[in-house]
Order: C-alpha cells, then sequence, then structure tokens
C-alpha cells in the first residue's frame, strides 16, 4: 500500500495566552471556483473591513485577514481543510498562513447547515478562544437571527450572497 507525506507547516499563534496550530498542507494558491464571485461580492462592500467566508463542499473558502472587502485579490484567500476545536489545529491550503478567526467561521458553518456565508465585518483586535467566541455567536444567532453584533465587530451570516446585501443594508 502506498505512503502518502503530508508536508506540514506548523505555526503557533498566541493572543491573550492562547494559541491555536496552523497546518499548511499545500502552499499552491487557492484556485477555487467561487473566488470571483466572493471578489464581486466584496466590491458592493465600499470601505468595509473584514473577512468573507463561504462554505465550499466540506470545506471553506476565505480571505485570509481582515481587509478592505472592496480590495480584495485573488492573492488574499485560503481553503480551510478542517479545524479540531480540541487540539486547537487548523489545516489550510494557501500561499500564506490564514487569521486564527476562521476557527470560529469554520465552527459556525459546521453548526448551522442553513448557513454558507459569512461576512464579517471586524477591525482585527481582541480575539478569544475560537471556540468560546462560535458559542457566544451562536447562542446569539439561534432560529432565524442571522446578524450577530458585538462591541467592535457584526457578522452577517446567511445562504446567499443577496441575503447577505439584504440584511447590511437594513444596519
Amino acid at each position: 500500500m502506498p505512503r502518502y507525506k503530508i508536508k506540514e507547516h506548523i505555526v503557533y499563534m498566541h493572543m491573550k495566552e492562547f494559541s491555536i496550530q496552523f497546518f499548511q498542507l499545500s502552499k499552491e494558491k487557492v484556485r477555487c471556483p467561487l473566488i470571483p464571485e466572493v471578489i464581486r461580492f466584496g466590491k458592493e462592500l465600499k470601505g468595509k473591513i473584514g473577512i468573507i467566508s463561504v462554505r465550499y463542499g466540506k470545506r471553506m473558502l476565505s480571505i485570509l485577514s481582515p481587509t478592505l472587502l472592496d480590495e480584495i485579490t485573488e492573492d488574499e484567500f485560503v481553503e480551510v481543510i478542517d479545524y479540531d476545536p480540541v487540539k486547537n489545529s487548523l489545516m489550510f491550503i494557501g500561499e500564506h498562513q490564514p487569521d486564527m478567526l476562521l476557527a470560529v467561521h469554520w465552527i459556525v458553518l459546521r453548526a448551522r447547515e442553513d448557513i454558507n456565508i459569512i461576512v464579517h465585518l471586524y477591525d482585527g483586535k481582541d480575539i478569544l478562544n475560537p471556540l468560546e467566541r462560535a458559542k457566544k455567536i451562536l447562542s446569539s444567532v439561534k432560529g432565524d437571527s442571522y446578524i450577530f453584533n458585538d462591541k467592535n465587530e457584526v457578522l452577517f451570516l446567511g445562504k446567499s450572497f443577496v441575503e447577505i446585501i439584504e440584511r447590511i443594508g437594513r444596519n
């Protein structure tokens, strides 16, 4: 039986006495067919800073880190393959290490099958334990609630980009 070796790149990120392991399975550029649609959607969010994450089969396509959403390019994406909240390790494909906030997005997308897209307007400060953060978000977006609003961040959740635009327009 052939043996396959996975190249892994492990990075520990420490914030407020909390660390997460990143396993970079491949350094290749992400070529997901959803990238052009995410870039078009980002252009509609003029002047907003954040991260967009989209369900892509069993994976998640995301922008690397908080950025001006109307200026995102093809080089700013990663595919998250898996996140293990027990081991606190995130596996990804992409040229650069993603923000640890993507672990929160992964948990939210796994917990809510009715959500395909997360637009997280966020200034890049004050991240807590991803599992605790996801619990807080999920406890406040029960049922038909698709907006989480807290201090310096707002999450818009939805099935489609059209739903997200409508929710952002109302807020």
